[in-house]
């Protein structure tokens, strides 16, 4: 079974070139720190575009037409990387919010974790079970991959939006946007190999 969100297209952002991508790119931030250390503010600016797009009590939350860039760049000063890059999902749930407040919206959020300790870690069952209860509900997640164990073609350290999942028995694939385009990783794999953990972020309307 697969799961997807309702509006695919609202996805899909014109960069600073005037192209359209599948996501958005932390490379098109203007100075060297945003372009190295960005993936979370990118991830964040992606989500909540996502949610202004697709509810209509969220507009204020919408970007504006043309390029996607302004919208990151006032996503920033509200998650915001420190020394070590974003590695905090709880300061980028709470600049989430703030960010959302500013636009008079508000909204809701949860965090799974996903710990080194393999032993500490939740199941892959209740991994689907959130990832899949949060796509059911039309909203993307934010994956913070602490480290990508096996998983080749994602980055150490580092923020994606997870937008879509296929519910297998043994493995889990599920679609990311990462650098204007989307990739597919199996979660099931990461969970499984990943010496150092992460955690899964939804955003969710205040009902």
């Amino acid at each position: 079974m697969n799961f997807q969100l309702s509006h695919p297209e609202h996805l899909s952002v014109q960069g600073p070139d005037g192209r359209v991508w599948r996501g958005a790119n932390q490379a098109w931030y203007s100075t060297p720190w945003q372009r190295r250390a960005g993936c979370g503010p990118t991830t964040a600016a992606t989500l909540l575009a996502y949610l202004g797009r697709s509810r209509p009590e969220l507009a204020e939350l919408a970007p504006e037409e043309g390029s996607f860039l302004p919208y990151m760049e006032a996503v920033w000063p509200y998650v915001t990387p420190g020394g070590r890059g974003l590695d905090d999902p709880e300061g980028f749930l709470l600049g989430c919010r703030s960010f959302a407040l500013s636009r008079h919206c508000i909204l809701r959020g949860e965090i799974l974790w996903i710990p080194p300790e393999t032993a500490q870690r939740p199941p892959l069952t209740r991994c689907r079970s959130f990832l899949t209860s949060a796509l059911d509900a039309d909203c993307p997640l934010a994956f913070l991959n602490y480290s990508n164990g096996n998983l080749s073609g994602l980055d150490n350290w580092h923020w994606v939006p997870l937008v879509s999942a296929k519910g297998k028995k043994a493995s889990f694939p599920c679609v990311i946007l990462d650098e204007g385009q989307e990739g597919e990783i199996d979660f099931a794999l990461w969970l499984k190999t990943t010496s150092v953990g992460g955690a899964l972020v939804v955003l969710t309307p205040e009902e």
